[in-house]
């Protein structure tokens, strides 16, 4: 008797082992796939939550720099005025070129005057732009006593405007004359920046 319920036993046990072995195999697979999903869900998160963190930092910069921007164009405004106040007290300038340029000349001849140098002709000269600045170009001759000629170096030099000798040149009159002086001399004059 326990013999044939061992036989039985047996026969069911090589019947379901094909079964059983397939359960398993499913089970098995079932489980790597599921460990698969899992690995793959980990990392897009992973993903997600780097790109998440990203974007807060952009957002965050953004942020700063919309709650900075009455800051920003205020800054702005004030170097535009900035700018501005230089080119209307530093610069040489008018409404037209033709204008500048009688401004210039006289800026020279009150200095001149102001010296005691006598101007006997001026020249203006062709315009000069050099790395993005333009200037004018004047030319002079005078007569004076080598004091007043220094003077007028001076007064060209500490005036507001931006204006300084491009060429001197400094002759005796004679050899007999030795208090008086020609001046023959080149003056440019900041008038404009490109771009302004």
């Amino acid at each position: 008797m326990s013999s044939s319920w061992l036989q039985a036993l047996q026969s069911r046990f090589t019947q379901n082992k094909r079964g059983s072995l397939l359960a398993v195999a499913a089970v098995l697979l079932v489980v790597v796939v599921v460990r698969w999903g899992v690995y793959a869900c980990r990392e897009r998160g992973r993903t997600l939550d780097q790109q998440i963190e990203l974007k807060q930092l952009q957002y965050d910069k953004y942020s700063r720099i919309l709650k900075n921007g009455k800051e920003y164009v205020s800054m702005t405004a004030d170097l535009k005025k900035f700018q501005q106040d230089l080119v209307k007290t530093r610069f040489v300038w008018d409404e037209t070129p033709s204008l500048s340029e009688a401004r210039f000349q006289n800026i020279v001849k009150k200095l001149a005057t102001a010296s005691h140098v006598d101007v006997r002709m001026t020249k203006v000269l062709p315009r000069k732009t050099v790395e993005q600045r333009t200037f004018l170009q004047l030319r002079i001759n005078c007569r004076a006593e080598i004091g007043a000629i220094r003077d007028f170096f001076i007064g060209v030099q500490n005036d507001p405007h931006y204006l300084f000798f491009h060429k001197v040149e400094i002759k005796t009159i004679s050899r007999r004359e030795k208090r008086y002086y020609y001046l023959n001399a080149e003056l440019m004059a900041l008038t404009s920046l490109q771009g302004t």
